[in-house]
């Protein structure tokens, strides 16, 4: 049986990880039989990140690559029915959530000072307190730099939701008044973008990105249609 290491539940998701749910969406879509393994520390796996896919001797990171390996594996096409320039569009969203929206997640988690303080107690309670402070703080100054370095991190709170709200607006535009983004079946893009968006709409505590996703009924109601469709 195809097992799936991630990072466990939180926030009301099934993995912390968007891109562990991503996974877990496109097993579902391949009809796959799989079990679910938790695992808060990635530096062992081939890539040293989460998800992971480990079928036998096989072990696939990186959910994209999950992707590819479950379309081959069982014959199927996650983009089923849609043309060319539809196929070219999700991937132009895919992109948007893995590369863009996921930054703006990643701030809002870790460098929102009262997010962090739920983000420390739910990723790290399992350090010994006497060290725990000191362990995080290093972590949350590397991801800090990281997000500097990758350039989200650079923006003002303000910025980071004008940018993350003009990506929202592009995915509901794309769905406009269909159940799905490219009409009544879920694709890769649905996959994609809903554990992305999700995750932010279940922040720790409120912010200004989670409400602006919670208080938008229609993006809410295509977030729930996705969950009922692809999530476990």
């Amino acid at each position: 049986m195809l097992k799936l290491i991630t990072y466990p539940a939180a926030f009301g998701a099934p993995s912390a990880s968007p891109f562990g749910v991503k996974a877990m969406c496109f097993l579902k879509m391949a009809g796959a039989e799989w079990e679910m393994s938790s695992n808060a520390d990635p530096r062992k796996t081939p890539k040293g990140k989460l998800p992971l896919l480990v079928d036998g001797d096989m072990k696939i990171s990186d959910s994209e690559d999950i992707r590819a390996y479950l379309e081959q594996k069982f014959s199927v096409d996650f983009d089923e029915g849609l043309s060319p320039e539809q196929r070219a569009t999700s991937r132009a969203v895919i992109r948007m959530c893995d590369e863009h929206l996921y930054f703006a997640l990643v701030c809002d988690r870790w460098l929102n000072d009262a997010n962090w303080e739920v983000v420390r107690a739910e990723f790290f309670g399992m350090i010994p307190k006497l060290v725990r402070g000191f362990v995080t703080k290093k972590i949350r100054q590397q991801v800090r730099r990281s997000m500097h370095a990758q350039g989200m991190g650079r923006h003002s709170v303000e910025e980071r939701l004008v940018r993350a709200d003009l990506d929202m607006s592009a995915i509901m535009a794309l769905v406009g008044d269909k159940p799905f983004l490219f009409g009544d079946v879920p694709t890769a893009a649905d996959a994609s973008a809903v554990p992305m968006l999700a995750a932010m709409a279940g922040s720790p505590t409120e912010t200004r990105l989670s409400k602006r996703i919670n208080n938008d009924a229609p993006l809410m109601a295509y977030l729930d249609r996705v969950n009922k469709a692809l999530y476990p």
